[in-house]
């Protein structure tokens, strides 16, 4: 058997989760349930064209995004940029921060948290579908 098998992780492999509302799903890869991680995690997020999310703040926790597809806008703070594919952000603990999918394919971000939240995922507390 081998040892680290579960820290390669196949992204259709694991949970898929999808916002009431159809707006976004997520994709949680790197978690301490799927791979034993206890420093950070780290997944996937999609947000389809002309939506937007509600705004998110992480008191304990940093974030980092790297755009992987789709264009949108980001509001960190009072401040707003312009995000697409290739960038990455980082997004202080305690920074408020929104997303607005401006494109016309879903805006894509792979997401890192450092340390993990303490606060429950959104898919939990929002009664998300699972759809894998």
């Amino acid at each position: 058997m081998r040892k680290y098998a579960n820290c390669v992780i196949q992204a259709d492999q694991h949970a898929m989760w999808q916002a009431p509302d159809g707006s976004r799903e997520v994709a949680p890869l790197i978690t301490e349930e799927t791979c034993g991680a206890q420093s950070c995690s780290a997944g996937l997020w999609w947000l389809r064209p002309g939506q937007e999310c509600s705004p998110d703040i992480h008191p304990d926790a940093d974030e980092l995004y790297y755009v992987v597809s789709g264009r949108g806008k980001l509001l960190l703070g009072d401040e707003e940029y312009t995000v697409h594919a290739g960038m990455t952000v980082f997004i202080p603990r305690n920074v408020t921060h929104q997303s607005l999918n401006t494109g016309e394919e879903d805006l894509c971000y792979y997401w890192v948290f450092a340390p993990q939240p303490t606060t429950p995922p959104k898919q939990d507390i929002q009664e998300w579908n699972r759809l894998r």
